[in-house]
């Protein structure tokens, strides 16, 4: 045996002893750590698959929910309000805002919606007191609505367009014509309001005539 061939026994004895006593020392870590990925893995697979079968279970309840509307609205309100208590998210929030229209007198739909609306997600949340505002229009309780609108009325706000044909109504109520002109024809200069507002505001500024200086 030469002396090259020699040496490279050795050395190969010896990492074959270094590697049994790393091995000693620390193969039972490297068994647990590789359990613990595995039961990680296993356990995001789970969760992920029992969060889409809840999410999927849900998404068929809030559908036949609805599906009742119209037909049987004590009976599609009652299983909205149990998803609205227990339903993972948006079904939640789809559910508590539903069912809260589904109350039987227009002022109380308005209650509930300006209720529901603080534990809503931000656009649900506007949407909810949009809702209400317009539920409001015939009880009363539109210029009340008001103060909690306002805000919503800024141009990076989802349902600004709404609210702005809301404050025509208000003023038109108040008697303030002039101002409620200002609001029709500015809807009708924004791209972004809704085909309805707009065809709506175009109806209102025929009928009140434009606004001073147009």
């Amino acid at each position: 045996m030469s002396d090259s061939a020699a040496f490279q026994e050795v050395d190969d004895a010896v990492r074959q002893d270094d590697l049994k006593l790393w091995w000693k020392r620390w193969g039972t870590w490297v068994v647990a750590g590789a359990v613990l990925v595995v039961v990680a893995v296993a356990g995001l697979v789970g969760w992920r698959q029992y969060d889409t079968a809840q999410r999927a279970a849900a998404s068929v309840a809030y559908s036949q929910a609805l599906a009742k509307i119209g037909q049987d609205n004590a009976a599609a309100r009652t299983e909205l309000n149990k998803q609205a208590d227990s339903a993972p998210e948006p079904y939640r929030a789809l559910a508590a805002l539903a069912a809260a229209q589904l109350l039987d007198k227009p002022e109380d739909q308005a209650a509930a919606l300006e209720a529901v609306s603080a534990r809503l997600p931000s656009e649900l949340s506007d949407m909810a007191l949009v809702i209400a505002g317009y539920r409001g229009m015939d009880n009363g309780k539109l210029d009340a609505m008001m103060g909690k609108l306002g805000p919503l009325a800024q141009g990076d706000r989802p349902f600004h367009a709404s609210v702005n044909e809301l404050q025509a109504l208000a003023a038109v109520r108040k008697g303030d014509l002039a101002r409620a002109r200002e609001l029709w024809t500015a809807l009708l200069k924004d791209s972004s309001a809704p085909q309805g507002v707009q065809q709506r505001a175009q109806a209102m500024l025929t009928l009140h005539g434009p606004a001073e200086g147009k």
